[in-house]
């Protein structure tokens, strides 16, 4: 077997891209009438969250004593799963009337990939989920203030031409990428 495809098995690949149709499909069916920033952040973060299920493998110590350069397989891993997230949602939410632009959907997805990286780096890759949820959360409950620290939190929620919400996405999701590439899934 090649080594993609090994990597992609170890870590539910093809289960995920399955889910992850499934789940947009069906968030955005529920949601879209009407297709409103709450709607498409939240179908993001489902996207996001089906598409880093598999940030760790299933044996630590196997990833650990092999000679593969993972810091490479781990950048590649976030960043296919991050754009594979923003696809699936521009090219779902085509089915309605309305739809948002391809920045803030990008936007979304990489950040909220970024929180993912971040947390399975830090807590491990079993709590990914928790940091995209509540930074999701807390901006869906948070009143958008014109602060720039009230566009820091309520970034998913902002508008595409918006630099600050744009800037921190962009953060996040670097620092998420370099320190998950580095560390991988924390055990």
């Amino acid at each position: 077997m090649r080594p993609l495809t090994l990597y992609a098995r170890s870590r539910g690949v093809p289960a995920a891209l399955v889910c992850l149709v499934v789940v947009v499909l069906a968030t955005w069916s529920v949601l879209h009438s009407p297709w409103t920033p709450l709607s498409a952040t939240l179908t993001s973060l489902a996207a996001v969250l089906v598409s880093t299920a598999g940030l760790t493998g299933q044996d630590p110590e196997l990833d650990s004593s092999t000679a593969v350069p993972w810091p490479a397989w781990r950048f590649g891993h976030l960043l296919v799963a991050t754009l594979l997230a923003a696809v699936v949602v521009l090219l779902v939410q085509e089915l309605g009337d309305e739809r948002f632009d391809a920045a803030f959907v990008t936007r979304n997805a990489a950040g909220l990939a970024g929180l993912a990286g971040l947390a399975a780096a830090v807590a491990g890759a079993r709590f990914a989920a928790a940091a995209p949820v509540t930074w999701w959360a807390v901006s869906a409950i948070v009143f958008p203030a014109q602060s720039v620290t009230g566009r820091v939190v309520t970034w998913p929620f902002g508008p595409s031409d918006d630099p600050v919400a744009t800037w921190t996405a962009a953060v996040v999701f670097v620092t998420g990428m370099a320190a998950y590439s580095v560390r991988g899934g924390r055990r």
